[in-house]
């Protein structure tokens, strides 16, 4: 599935939510309330839908076992390729683990066979011996949304999942306990739905993702 640029604003999430909740003078909900609750349903949709997928490429340094992440905006790692394969990544305590029982086996630079991170930092083992690229594919956090003329940081299929998202909290804001608990239960099944979308699209095409630069 192609991805799509994102053209609707925080303005039509605001319109749209004044209009369904009955308060399009916006006497009960306050813009400020709205924009936060975009940017909690723009994080919670792409926590549970992996949607924003990136990519960065650097390379080793030889007899360099630390680096640092590329962005502070990394929500999950979902790959690592070395030199043109994927790395296998290690709970931080196996790898201290592995690395204590093959330090007096191996000389401590070569081709890597594990990676692990630490601190904001990933590192290898053994240290590379040769420049070669390192790729991260990685899922990435949504910018936050700020001013009603911003565009939504996630494709235009998901701002009717975002509406819902925002009057869910409306609702419950506003004490209608029913209304809040019909929302959430649209919205399950909405994101469930792409969810599963995505992954149909997945075994198909290949999807277009963000690339950067260490």
């Amino acid at each position: 599935m192609a991805y799509s640029p994102s053209v609707r604003t925080v303005q039509e999430v605001l319109q749209s939510v004044t209009r369904q909740f009955g308060d399009e003078s916006g006497v009960q909900l306050e813009t400020a309330d709205i924009i936060r609750w975009i940017n909690d349903a723009a994080d919670e949709i792409n926590r549970r839908n992996k949607v924003l997928k990136a990519t960065s490429t650097t390379v080793s340094v030889a007899g360099q076992q630390d680096y640092t992440f590329p962005s502070d905006r990394i929500l999950q790692i979902e790959s690592l390729h070395y030199a043109g394969s994927r790395l296998p990544n290690m709970p931080f305590a196996q790898a201290e683990e592995e690395i204590i029982n093959t330090a007096s086996q191996i000389n401590d630079q070569g081709v890597p066979y594990l990676w692990y991170e630490w601190g904001g930092k990933f590192s290898f083992w053994p240290k590379p011996a040769t420049v070669e690229n390192i790729t991260l594919y990685f899922t990435q956090r949504p910018v936050p949304v700020v001013a009603t003329t911003d565009v939504i940081p996630l494709p235009d299929k998901y701002f009717q999942a975002i509406v819902q998202y925002v009057l869910q909290q409306a609702y419950e804001m506003d004490e209608d306990w029913n209304a809040s608990q019909a929302k959430a239960q649209q919205l399950d099944a909405n994101i469930g739905e792409m969810a599963e979308e995505e992954r149909t699209a997945q075994n198909m095409t290949y999807s277009t993702i963000t690339v950067y630069d260490f």
